[in-house]
């Protein structure tokens, strides 16, 4: 890990102005970059969710905020990221597109706020490339090629649960999930020469586990709103294929199982609404102090917190209100401490977003969100990156379930 932290940071200083499909470089260290995004109505927030109710979207942050959906949903998106790579000798642009997650929601009893929510959703992403030149001389022989270092894949999640209102000013949510996913690593030297000879290591990670997230909602005051939600990780269970090829002997392959516990997640949220505006804050922490998957003697897992703050400028809920008036207005701010320290130096995140909800037919909506900020740093010879991300979905509803009078 040491070695190829360097050829990371130094060997790809050989580059200029380069572009590949790829994300963040970042994403080599442990399960790679995590996911905070719950759809884009909330992107455009910063992510700003855990107190923070929607008639239209399936908030998977709090399971307790499904209750203020009124009709069964729909949900799928599409999310597409673009970095710009830098330090203090090359420049490199990567970029990738995955599908966002699909959720669907049941209204079962509106009154009561009961739902029954299922889905698969991101939970990490692996996706970096980074090519450099290989100089060999051997007995006077001169030997010129290229290492591919690359990795992809990731882990997600599927999740069923319910939520139910307590009473007028509290709701309950709480679902199981089931984290699954694939992660590739590849090590892959190409050499241009007649006597060299190329190969490539190939590490594939299977992963399994289950867990639970619960979550609350109270506004004990008019207008006002505290969500707080804890998630139970699983110990992730995976088996390792590692396979060699070569043009110089015969490939060959092995496997072990394994096992790395993620670390359990809470958070708190805040949310006030005046008027046609709703204001948020949601802070959130992870400890990854004892995680032990992709390290390595420069790379100290850490603590992971994450704040941010959301503005709403509320759409009007009348179709007779023109388009304008109609469309939500999202704008917010975050910052994130990331789990992982690089040669003594924190990797941090700062980002900015805005969005809209743009009512489409009947209660159908499309979210945007354009998210924007920088990772990293120039220090210590590490890479500092600009990142944008785009994220577009479409929430469908309709009534399946009509409320019945209590006497």
């Amino acid at each position: 890990m040491k070695m190829l932290i360097y050829i990371l940071v130094f060997g790809a200083s050989l580059l200029n102005n380069a572009y590949s499909q790829g994300g963040s470089n970042y994403s080599i260290f442990g399960i790679g970059d995590q996911i905070k995004s719950i759809g884009a109505s909330y992107d455009g927030i910063a992510g700003t969710s855990i107190a923070i109710p929607s008639d239209y979207s399936i908030n998977t942050n709090n399971p307790a905020l499904w209750s203020f959906v009124t009709h069964t949903r729909l949900s799928a998106g599409y999310r597409f990221n673009q970095n710009y790579i830098t330090n203090n000798n090359f420049s490199l642009y990567q970029n990738n597109g995955k599908i966002d997650g699909i959720k669907m929601l049941f209204s079962i009893d509106t009154s009561s706020g009961i739902t029954v929510t299922f889905g698969v959703v991101p939970y990490s992403s692996v996706n970096y490339l980074v090519a450099t030149p290989v100089f060999k001389n051997i007995e006077g022989l001169e030997l010129t090629g290229q290492n591919y270092y690359s990795g992809s894949g990731g882990l997600s999640q599927a999740f069923l649960g319910t939520s139910i209102k307590l009473t007028d000013f509290a709701s309950i949510g709480i679902m199981g999930l089931a984290a699954f996913g694939k992660i590739t690593n590849s090590i892959r030297t190409i050499f241009y020469d007649y006597y060299g000879y190329s190969s490539e290591t190939l590490f594939e990670d299977y992963f399994s586990g289950i867990g639970y997230k619960a979550g609350i909602y109270i506004n004990p005051i008019k207008n006002a709103g505290i969500g707080v939600f804890y998630e139970s990780n699983p110990v992730l269970d995976y088996q390792r294929k590692m396979t060699y090829y070569s043009q110089l002997v015969t490939d060959s392959s092995s496997s072990l199982n394994l096992s790395s516990k993620i670390p359990s997640r809470y958070g708190v949220g805040l949310s006030y609404t005046l008027g046609k505006v709703m204001l948020g804050f949601d802070y959130i922490q992870q400890d990854f102090s004892d995680f032990d998957y992709k390290g390595g003697p420069l790379v100290k897992f850490k603590n992971y917190s994450s704040i941010s703050l959301g503005l709403k400028r509320l759409g009007n809920k009348s179709i007779s209100a023109e388009l304008a008036d109609r469309i939500t207005y999202n704008l917010g701010f975050g910052y994130n401490q990331l789990y992982y320290n690089i040669s003594s130096t924190d990797i941090n995140e700062i980002y900015g977003s805005f969005g809209f909800e743009i009512p489409i037919v009947g209660t159908a909506i499309l979210n945007t969100a354009i998210t924007l900020g920088s990772r990293g740093t120039n220090d210590n010879g590490l890479l500092k990156e600009m990142f944008g991300r785009l994220n577009v979905d479409i929430s469908i509803g309709e009534i399946w379930f009509k409320p019945y009078r209590r006497d």
